[in-house]
């Protein structure tokens, strides 16, 4: 995966990026003799007016319903596996239009709008479509704490992140017969999850997260709060990839959930420090200083804790010298 990205979200971008796309995915699958399995997040379609076009023909499809939660959502908020032949000038339609509106859904505005990831990825899977989404179904629902928690792995802004959480037991568990599972990440760019031929049948579906596992994965939302902001910023220059994000900022808000900022913004805050000034930011001694104190002043935010330090302060951090006092 690349550590960089200049995926600036214009129509020229978006083209050129959603040919390499479709040539890239048509290599993969015709050695998977030409089907893919189409993933849509089916609670979206009514809000999706722009597209009645596709909605249209995949109405007319035999769909397979993932059944996510039974007991406690209802048909239509199930995802749909839609099965495409892609030697078949009618199934491209629907694979190329795919790929045309994934890439439309992650420009910057939309996401901040609650617009929603309508394509969840295209699927390699090993046996029938049933079989595949009975096991999605039941593995989209863990225990936690005695309570039942909806994962929605589903949602490329999920899935890319938390399979970065995962260990490789957990991945294997989570894919059950899908052997590849192609999404387009938050930056434009193709991402791949690949998993074991698996012929044998799953008689429990939980993933074992433990206790630090699920703070993890707590710290999705805020990640991808983050990301929307980072991009925004960012949005003409060379920048972190999605992966690289996370990476940076996830040990950022460890630490801060230590200093006791729980709140959404403050945290947000303190994810964009880490990237903007130094990872380890919070790390130089100055900063502990101001942190500490803040512990002990139950209230104050993240904001108020630092509100002393200069631009040139900052500018210090970011160069790395930590032998200055602040």
């Amino acid at each position: 995966m690349e550590l960089s990205i200049d995926y600036d979200y214009s129509y020229l971008a978006s083209q050129s990026q959603c040919e390499d796309i479709r040539e890239e995915l048509l290599q993969r699958f015709v050695n998977k003799n030409n089907k893919c399995v189409l993933m849509i997040d089916a609670a979206l379609l009514r809000q999706r007016t722009d597209e009645q076009e596709l909605i249209s023909i995949l109405s007319l499809r035999q769909v397979v319903r993932v059944p996510v939660a039974p007991q406690y959502l209802t048909e239509e908020f199930f995802p749909w596996l839609i099965e495409l032949d892609l030697s078949s000038g009618e199934d491209m339609v629907i694979f190329e239009k795919s790929i045309q509106i994934a890439l439309n859904e992650i420009e910057p505005q939309k996401i901040k709008s609650g617009f929603g990831r309508l394509i969840c990825g295209w699927l390699s899977i090993y046996g029938g479509l049933e079989d595949a989404s009975i096991h999605l179904g039941k593995t989209a629902l863990q225990r936690r704490k005695d309570k039942d928690i909806l994962l929605r792995y589903y949602d490329p802004a999920v899935i890319t992140l938390c399979w970065k959480i995962l260990d490789d037991w957990q991945r294997q568990r989570l894919l059950g017969t899908i052997t590849d599972w192609y999404s387009i990440d938050g930056d434009g760019q193709l991402t791949h999850r690949s998993g074991l031929v698996q012929q044998y049948a799953q008689l429990t579906f939980s993933l074992s997260f433990s206790p630090e596992t699920w703070q993890d994965i707590d710290m999705i939302a805020i990640v991808n709060l983050i990301l929307r902001e980072y991009r925004r910023d960012n949005i003409s220059k060379t920048r972190l990839s999605e992966g690289q994000v996370f990476k940076t900022v996830l040990p950022a808000l460890k630490r801060a959930w230590k200093y006791m900022f729980k709140n959404k913004m403050d945290l947000v805050d303190y994810g964009l420090h880490a990237l903007n000034f130094s990872p380890a930011f919070d790390c130089h001694p100055e900063i502990i200083r101001l942190l500490e104190t803040q512990c002990s002043q139950p209230g104050r935010s993240f904001r108020d804790a630092i509100s002393s330090v200069s631009p040139k302060q900052w500018a210090s951090i970011r160069a790395g010298d930590d032998s200055q006092p602040l």
